[in-house]
């Protein structure tokens, strides 16, 4: 595990230690300068609001001695690593600041540049350990908070408001809240495809730890059900406050899960809303539950640039049969005619969908069962269950819509036709696997938007330019492990994927075994081929 350079604090009444620790190459070990302190007292208030990494202090100074800040900074950031600068005549000293638990002493008389950044890396050392326990410990309370919060949100929905369960103080505090009123959260749903959801989880979860760290408003988040959390600020009487920090999260969690190719840039649709003030214990399961009702509403904005939203939205409705006998009259005005059926979905039916608000799972079930009938009775039913799971996959009514339009025009069209832009971009592919590969350059090249070329490369296809690349990427790597003698993580780099986990995981995923495991039989199999001989 990597880390950024660790800051040094130096604690000491004599002033010629402290000018000869200030010259020290700091960089030379992987450290930088935080400050210096004449005593104990001076350097715990130098230590607020955010403490150094390190600490390097005299045992022996006025005001405050060594070991008593040794105890204080122990009591208010275990995490800080203290090394004691010591003389001969106080070692007993030393070793009792060993037992208390700091992490090295050095001698004053042989203050020397490899004494010092030996210290110094050992205590790096033991801040990487430490933050590793501590991130590990987080995690499982984390998940354990979530797993409550969600019990208590299940609890509310069955009560109802009437009768809504209570969070108690102690509960309260083991979430991590305060008095800090009024408190704000805010709902995350980031949703990437299941077979990407494991690496999306330490993506967004490495995005969250450093929002966590960088905004001090921000007292808790948790992962919820599915692609869900949520992010709760302290303090924070106004929505507007947080949205410059939401909207760059947004932003940086678009990017790194891009980066990590686990989706087609052009498919992210990742939103967030912010919930009304919590001004009291008793109003929180309310405020969560309320931002519940955007995720399917989400699914009726229009506008894909707008990914924030505030407050409650206008709910959505009930499919009830008056609304199955309507949309049934309608689609069978177009009867078997493709073009008569495309232009109701693109305007009447879009518009009826708009207006009414239905809920998107049983309005996209129906759909796609309409879909596959129809489709069945133009002698298309094999393709029609593929088509009829992209309008399920959709996450907003307009991409409901195209799916479905496309389904229509694929059976009228008798898919036999292939635009030459995607032959070509496919051949262009399967020539650079080695290389970095994105949609904006595939579709560049083509001569196309991203997104239309996206929609056109699934559609001709059955797979996005990801999956395409993906598939293509693993069967390669299939090749090499069993007929190259390239190490895996070389492999890894012949495919375009220099990340070894990330090709391990999706390799495993794709192949449902680990590269390693493929290599080794195939090593097994070669060698009793080779001990039988020829028959």
């Amino acid at each position: 595990m990597t880390m950024n350079p660790v800051t040094v604090l130096i604690v000491d009444d004599e002033v010629p230690i402290r000018q000869e620790l200030r010259a020290f190459p700091w960089e030379s070990c992987g450290a930088v300068w935080f400050g210096e302190a004449e005593n104990g007292e001076e350097a715990l208030a130098m230590c607020e609001p955010q403490p150094p990494d390190i600490i390097v202090s005299d045992i022996t100074m006025p005001t405050m001695d060594g070991l008593t800040l040794l105890q204080e900074v122990r009591r208010r950031y275990p995490s800080v690593q203290f090394i004691l600068l010591t003389c001969h005549s106080e070692f007993q000293y030393a070793k009792e600041a060993i037992r208390l638990g700091a992490q090295d002493y050095i001698l004053k008389v042989s203050l020397d540049e490899e004494e010092v950044g030996g210290a110094i890396r050992k205590a790096k050392e033991a801040l990487i350990r430490d933050r590793g326990h501590r991130r590990q410990e987080r995690k499982l309370d984390r998940a354990k908070s979530a797993k409550r919060l969600e019990a208590l949100l299940h609890e509310f929905r069955e009560r109802g408001r009437s009768s809504p369960p209570e969070i108690d103080p102690e509960e309260w505090a083991r979430f991590g809240f305060g008095d800090r009123f009024p408190y704000r959260f805010a709902r995350l749903w980031l949703p990437v495809p299941p077979e990407a959801s494991l690496l999306a989880q330490d993506v967004v979860h490495t995005a969250l730890l450093d929002f966590e760290q960088q905004n001090a408003d921000c007292v808790a988040w948790f992962p919820m059900h599915g692609d869900e959390y949520t992010i709760w600020f302290s303090a924070c009487e106004s929505a507007e406050r947080v949205l410059p920090a939401l909207e760059k999260l947004l932003r940086d969690v678009r990017t790194a899960a891009a980066a990590a190719s686990l989706v087609d840039e052009d498919e992210l649709v990742f939103r967030a809303v912010v919930g009304d003030a919590v001004r009291c214990r008793s109003d929180a399961l309310a405020a969560v539950h309320a931002t519940s009702e955007w995720k399917e509403a989400a699914f009726y904005i229009d506008d894909a640039s707008e990914r924030l939203r505030l407050g409650v939205p206008e709910p959505t409705r009930e499919l009830t049969e008056e609304h199955r006998r309507t949309l049934s009259a309608g689609l069978r005005q177009a009867g078997w005619d493709a073009d008569k059926l495309v232009r109701y979905a693109e305007t009447e039916l879009a518009s009826w969908c708009a207006a009414h608000r239905i809920r998107p799972a049983p309005l996209k079930q129906w759909l796609s069962q309409w879909l596959t009938d129809w489709m069945s009775g133009r002698g298309a039913e094999g393709a029609a269950y593929a088509k009829a799971a992209d309008i399920a996959a959709a996450t907003d009514l307009r991409t409901a819509l195209d799916a479905f339009v496309r389904a229509v025009r694929s059976v009228d069209a008798g898919e036999e036709r292939s635009r030459p832009e995607i032959r070509e971009a496919r051949l262009w592919i399967q020539d650079r696997l080695q290389e970095p590969l994105s949609l904006p350059m595939i579709a560049e090249r083509a001569g196309l938007r991203p997104e239309y070329f996206s929609r056109l490369f699934k559609d001709e296809t059955g797979e996005s330019v990801n999956q395409y690349i993906t598939r293509l990427r693993m069967e390669k790597a299939m090749e090499l492990l069993k007929h190259s003698q390239l190490k895996v993580y070389e492999v890894a780099e012949a495919v375009g994927i220099p990340n070894y986990r990330y090709f391990t995981y999706t390799f495993r995923n794709w192949a449902g075994a680990a590269p390693t495991d493929v290599k080794r039989n195939q090593r097994s199999a070669d060698r009793g081929r080779n001990e039988g001989g020829p028959s």
